[in-house]
Parts: structure tokens; sequence; C-alpha cells
């Protein structure tokens, strides 16, 4: 029996030398206490709440080190998708090491989605076995606005990049949701959806870029910050001054571009077009006014060159729009454009008679035909009318009036009648007539010889005939006397 005794009084003895467990990660019950100033904040949805928390380590310290004690909180209905943290500047953290008897300040920030209602929220903080209840007012709400996204593009020396295409990805899409251009001082401000975004940057003559985890809340403007491009050794900006030319038929339509080395080094550009419709020919020139064509061109470092590319239909190619490719290759990359050639009908109006050349006599009317038609192939000639341009005192009439449409290949007659006066004198007149339509109009002349009337030209006969028969009278009675 006394041999037990020693036995276990040697445990004991052995047990008390041994040093006793540290707390890891937790301090005993109660011995934590959390205080903040100002609990309950008032802010729009969206924006973030910054609660300033002094805990309080109250227990007695095991072996004389700080304890290390675990921050975390509880969110509740409506709030569920708030982003809370605990962070010391810039840093998140999760765990504070606070001496037996002392203080610390911890801050907690609450990130508001910017869609949440309006409406008082309560939430839960934990600093070890210390807990405090935290409440956030949202005094205004954004649901359904719009974010705006601001992001500014350089170069690697500080230079703003314009003309930057910024594409805007959402989630797994192969697609861009957005596509913006960078304005001349480099930046983008554009309007989105609440989302996560990727952010892919690109340029001629740059190296691509891309912004990942970009997150744009609705009615809040984010800053993506800057993104830095550098500079490609070999590449081309190409400027296209209109990628849809509209020429009429039996025109070749020539598009006008220009082409900039914005690379580092001198390089060669290859020319050369895809897709061509069939019968068609292009062919690249230095000048509008060249009969030649080039196949390549030498552009040395910041340089730019002007080009001219010349589109050849077949002869006979219908109206409509056909579409091709210019490509323009530099030493690493090919550049391309897609271009539009519309060939235009047009709208063309003959008017044709069998005679330019009437007679008539005095007082009595001419009638004469005049054939319209429609040799264009735009489409119809509408609300054609007439107008005939007459000397003072003439009447003329055209009959029909008008036509009111006629369509490519088709013709009508008219019929139009002049009048001279009674009194006019007998000579060559000329009459005009214009044939107006809604597309354009026409001029026509002709030409009217007025005759004296055949009882005038008797009288005068017979009053010569008189005059004769006198002198011959008098003549023989006063020869023989």
């Amino acid at each position: 029996m006394t041999r037990v005794f020693a036995l276990l009084a040697a445990l004991l003895v052995l047990t008390a030398a041994l040093p006793l467990p540290a707390a890891a990660g937790s301090i005993s019950s109660g011995s934590v206490s959390v205080h903040c100033d100002f609990p309950g904040q008032v802010v729009e949805a969206g924006e973030t709440a910054t609660f300033s928390l002094t805990a309080t380590n109250n227990g007695a310290p095991a072996d004389g080190s700080a304890d290390q004690i675990r921050m975390w909180t509880e969110n509740y209905a409506g709030s569920r998708n708030w982003e809370m943290r605990f962070v010391d500047g810039e840093t998140e953290v999760n765990r504070v090491s606070i001496p037996a008897g002392g203080s610390k300040v911890v801050t907690l920030e609450v990130e508001t989605a910017a869609d949440t209602p309006v409406g008082e929220y309560p939430l839960k903080a934990h600093i070890g076995d210390g807990t405090i209840w935290l409440h956030v007012t949202i005094s205004k709400t954004h649901t359904g606005e719009l974010g705006t996204l601001n992001l500014l593009v350089t170069d690697k020396d500080g230079e703003r990049v314009k003309g930057a295409t910024v594409e805007v990805y959402s989630g797994s899409e192969s697609e861009p949701f957005d596509r913006v251009m960078t304005t001349a001082d480099g930046r983008i401000s554009t309007g989105l959806p609440q989302d996560v975004y990727l952010l892919l940057i690109t340029k001629p003559g740059y190296r691509s870029a891309e912004k990942r985890d970009v997150k744009v809340k609705c009615g809040i403007t984010t800053d993506a910050g800057t993104v830095m491009l550098e500079k490609s050794s070999y590449a081309a900006e190409v400027t296209v001054k209109s990628s849809l030319i509209t020429t009429p038929a039996g025109r070749n339509p020539t598009f006008e571009m220009t082409l900039q080395n914005v690379g580092k080094a001198d390089d060669t550009y290859r020319l050369s077009t895809g897709d061509l419709p069939a019968g068609w020919y292009a062919r690249y020139k230095e000048n509008a006014g060249d009969t030649s064509d080039i196949s390549e061109i030498f552009v040395p470092a910041g340089g730019e060159r002007s080009l001219y590319l010349e589109a050849i239909p077949p002869y006979g190619t219908e109206v409509g729009d056909y579409s091709f490719t210019a490509a323009i290759e530099s030493s690493s990359d090919v550049y391309t454009e897609d271009l539009t050639a519309k060939i235009s009908g047009s709208y063309e109006m003959r008017i044709s008679a069998e005679r330019y050349r009437y007679e008539a006599d005095m007082g009595e009317s001419v009638t004469f035909d005049l054939q319209i038609r429609n040799i264009g192939n735009a489409g119809a000639l509408t609300g054609i009318r007439f107008e005939v341009n007459a000397p003072q005192g003439w009447k003329a009439t055209v009959t029909p009036a008008n036509i009111t449409s006629l369509q490519p290949g088709e013709s009508e007659r008219v019929s139009v009648t002049v009048v001279p006066p009674s009194s006019i004198v007998a000579s060559e007149y000329k009459i005009t007539v214009n044939t107006i339509s809604d597309q354009g109009e026409l001029s026509d002349d002709f030409r009217i010889v007025v005759r004296e009337q055949s009882f005038a030209a008797i009288a005068g006969l017979l009053l010569l005939g008189a005059i004769a028969g006198g002198v011959w009278y008098y003549f023989r009675k006063y020869q023989r006397r």
C-alpha cells in the first residue's frame, strides 16, 4: 500500500513539472470583450460601412505570451451576398494577437451589395469568444441601375494610348458583352450591368493585356485602375476612309486608306485581298490615278503611306452590295478590313419623236407624239409630268398630262398639241417640251414652221394680176396716141 502511494506521488510531481498546453486559436470563454463606439451606420447600397472594434483580452496568460485570437462574422437574411473582412490597413486579416490585459483596435469593412433594398440589416462580429451586434442601414438602393466602369490605358512610358479596344467579357462567355475604345486621353467610361468581368485590352502595334475579376456594381462607379500596354516590334495600323463605297454601274469603286507603321522597326507590308466576288478583280495603287498596281510597300518605323484599293467589277454587274476583304500583312501579323462596294442603279429617261420639225398654217394646230422610255436600272420613274415652253400667244396641251409610274424597260406615248395664233407672222418658231419626274428631268426642242394662209396668197396673186392688167391697158391706150 505504501508503494502505491509513493507511485501516485511521483506521478503528481511529474505532471506538475510538464508545461501546460497553449491556447490554439481560441481562449477561455468570456476572456475577450468587444466594444464599438458607433455600432450602427447608414450607407447607400453598394457602399462600404467601416466599423472600428476595440477588442480587450481579459484572460490571464498561461505562459506569458499573447493569445492568437480568431475573428469571423455572421450575416443574416437580406445581406447574404455582402462581403465582410477584417483589415489592418490594406491587408485582410483573420487572427489578432492581444496580450493579456491589453486592447487592440480592429477594423471591420462591410461591403454592401448595390441591389440591397432599403432597410436595416444586423450582423454579428466574433473576436475569439467575444461578440458584438452591428447594424447597417441602407438609405438608398440602386436595383436595376447600370454601374459605371472606368479604366486608363497607357504605354510603358506613361503616355496615354488612344484608340485601344477594351473588350468586356462576362463570366465564361466567348463573345464580349461590350466593346469600347479609349479616348484621346486613354480612358474609357462605360455603363455595365452588375457582374464580375474580364477586360481584354488590344491595339495594333501593342501586345494585348487583360484585367481579371473586375467587379461592377449597379449604380456605382468602379475604377479598374491603369493597364499598361507594351509596344510590338512589328505592327501596323490601317485606317480606311470609308468601308462602304457606292458607285453607279460602269464605274470602279475605289477605297482610300492609310497604312501606318506603329511598330518599333521598319517593315515591308504585303498587300492582298480575299473573298472577292466571282469575276471581280482588285488592285492596290499609291495614287488614285495610277494604272499600275503594287503588291507590297515599305514603311519606316513611325511613318505612314496612303493606299488606294480599286475594285473592278465585271461588265454587266447587277445592282447590289458586294463585300470582300483587304489584307495587309506585316512581319508578325495580318491586318484585315471588311469592305463593301455598293453598285447602284441609275435613273435614266429618254424622249424621242418621229420628227423635230413640223409645218402649219396660221391658226392651224400641230399634233405630234412623244415616246417616254425608262432606260435606267435603279427603279421606276414616278410622277412624270410635262411643261411646254412656246412663244407668247401660243396654246399647248399634253395628253395624258402625267404618268404615274414607269418601270425600267417600259415606255409610254403622249400627244403634244400646239396652236399658233391666227395673227402670227409666217416664220419658224421653237417650242421646248420639259419632261419632269421625281428622279430628274429632260428637255427636247421642236421647230414649227408657220405658213401664210392660202386665201391671202390668192388675193396677192389677184392683186398683182390687176396691177399688171392696168399697166398693160394704159400702155396700149397712150401708145396709139
